[in-house]
């Protein structure tokens, strides 16, 4: 049978139904996917012949609060009379179905009995005749909740309302349909408001880091704690206190780009060559710390305060041995004086290549004979003490300056005892 008008009037129901379900996504509590449902059942006229046949229908609906769906559907049924005479009607409609337990809350129970009204338009082929106008339902039913779809059982009283092209008034059909079928979901379930799928406390629709590990600290957006601010969460940090803008590496240690040991954040000489020892930070070790790394120092003895060339060792120079100290008024070196002198012994055993001049000199109290006499044997004290430490005499030479080079004020004792001193005058041969 042809039916006029059918795809107009399902086009005009889904138009309906989208505009009245509209709902924000914020406040989304319940579950209001669209579903699509097929029905297949018997239907019984109303009168005394109890004249039956075959219905079936497909339709589609949407929830639009936790207790109400709209429904539209397509249906079609034969009943046959005792004269084999066959009533065909089709029919397109939207009802509204009350779920008076709210099936449509998230945590509803699986079985949920419903009730409606409805309002079709519908085609009535029978004996020849084509007729068609609107007509009412009244609907019960019940739906059972599967994991991914629902079983649904209806009853329903359709009232045809029919008009006679030979007759003045409008005639009325009466039958019952009773159906069975499924209907089914599109899309994931929706969660609840507050779900919280990683169990952090904080629901996913703020949690913006929402797959943390169970029990796993987490701030108020949902995201691991990160005490130290370097991206590398407290749980799985293992430098929880990297300083604040260190480069740190998967497991939240600072970076060490030169493999040094020292981290790039507290490194001082980010590019020390592979394998070359450092100090604590990160420079290459310079035991004399006179600016040669060890590495390449030639001559890693040199006294402090020395002047060298790029590869360690002393140049020609004149050096003040401040430390070296003398009995009063005589040539002999006092105890804390031997110290200082080991450590020139331990400078010169590493320097070969250097000749010492040991200049004296005294201030200006006495005559200018005795200072002289006096500046030449102290020199030579400790010439002679060098020598015994193991240095050539060929290497040394001791000089007696006396009062006649002054290097500060002989009227004040700050000055003559300034004045009162040895020097180291170095002559290297590269000089």
């Amino acid at each position: 049978m042809k039916l006029r008008n059918f795809a107009l009037g399902v086009a005009a129901m889904g138009l309906a139904l989208t505009a009245v379900a509209q709902s924000s996504d914020e406040e989304k509590v319940f579950d209001d996917r669209w579903r699509v449902h097929g029905m297949i059942g018997a239907q019984v006229a109303d009168d005394d012949d109890l004249d039956n046949g075959a219905q079936g229908k497909i339709g589609f609906g949407k929830p639009i609060s936790p207790y109400i769906m709209l429904d539209s559907h397509i249906n079609y049924g034969e009943l046959k009379t005792s004269k084999d005479d066959v009533y065909e009607r089709a029919a397109v409609g939207l009802d509204i179905l009350f779920f008076p337990f709210g099936a449509f809350y998230l945590d509803a129970s699986a079985l949920q009995p419903y009730f409606g009204l409805g309002l079709t338009y519908h085609e009535i082929e029978f004996v020849g005749d084509i007729e068609s106008n609107y007509g009412n339902d009244a609907i019960l039913g019940l739906t059972y909740e599967l994991d991914h779809a629902s079983l649904r059982a209806e009853a329903r009283y359709q009232i045809d309302k029919i008009h006679e092209k030979d007759v003045l008034v409008d005639d009325y059909f009466y039958t019952y349909a009773f159906m069975l079928g499924v209907s089914v979901p599109f899309g994931d379930k929706p969660l609840p408001y507050n779900y919280d799928s990683d169990g952090d406390g904080v629901p996913d629709r703020i949690d913006k880091c929402p797959n943390t590990p169970r029990g796993t600290p987490v701030d108020s957006s949902g995201c691991p704690l990160d005490s130290d601010g370097d991206g590398v969460p407290n749980f799985r940090d293992q430098c929880p206190n990297t300083p604040a803008g260190a480069k740190v590496n998967v497991n939240g240690c600072s970076i060490d780009d030169d493999r040094d040991g020292v981290p790039n954040d507290i490194d001082q000489c980010p590019g020390t060559p592979y394998g070359v020892p450092v100090d604590t930070r990160g420079c290459p070790l310079d035991t004399d710390n006179d600016g040669v790394p060890n590495k390449i120092d030639q001559c890693p003895g040199t006294l402090p305060g020395m002047k060298v060339n790029s590869r360690g060792c002393v140049i020609s120079q004149t050096v003040e041995l401040s430390g070296v100290h003398f009995e009063f008024d005589k040539a002999r070196l006092m105890l804390d004086s031997k110290t200082v002198m080991s450590n020139v012994a331990k400078s010169l055993t590493n320097e070969p290549d250097v000749r010492i001049i040991i200049a004296g000199h005294t201030d200006s109290m006495g005559s200018d004979a005795y200072n002289k006499r006096l500046s030449q044997e102290r020199a030579q004290a400790v010439v002679d003490f060098l020598i015994s430490q193991g240095i050539d005499s060929s290497r040394l030479r001791a000089v007696g300056y006396g009062e006649s080079k002054p290097v500060a004020d002989n009227s004040t004792e700050e000055g003559r005892e300034r004045n009162r001193r040895v020097e180291l005058q170095v002559i290297s041969s590269e000089s």
